[in-house]
């Protein structure tokens, strides 16, 4: 039988550091001080608060009504690999059928 995956989610703060800091404080669940200087798969060091995938999604798919002030960038770990920034596989569009019948 397969293992499970584990994965660990992460966002970081964008824009209005401060705000976004506090619009993420707010909305997780699992409140944990975001982590400092953590290194990454693209070789930089960022600041990252941890959470459920369940609360990424809230947080992300309500970005609009907390106003331009507030960007986030999220980044998942599968089990004990890299830290890797998924933002753009995150919020990919799901294209139309090829085929669509009307």
């Amino acid at each position: 039988m397969a293992r499970k995956r584990e994965y660990a989610w992460y966002l970081e703060p964008l824009g209005d550091i401060a705000y976004s800091n506090e619009i993420i404080a707010k909305n997780i669940r699992n409140y944990e001080v975001g982590s400092q200087d953590i290194l990454c798969a693209d070789g930089k060091r960022h600041n990252l608060w941890r959470c459920l995938s369940a609360e990424i999604f809230k947080i992300d798919s309500s970005r609009a009504n907390f106003g331009e002030r507030f960007r986030i960038r999220i980044f998942c770990q599968e089990g004990g690999g890299q830290i890797r920034n998924v933002t753009k596989w995150y919020r990919r569009k799901k294209g139309k059928p090829s085929h669509a019948r009307f």
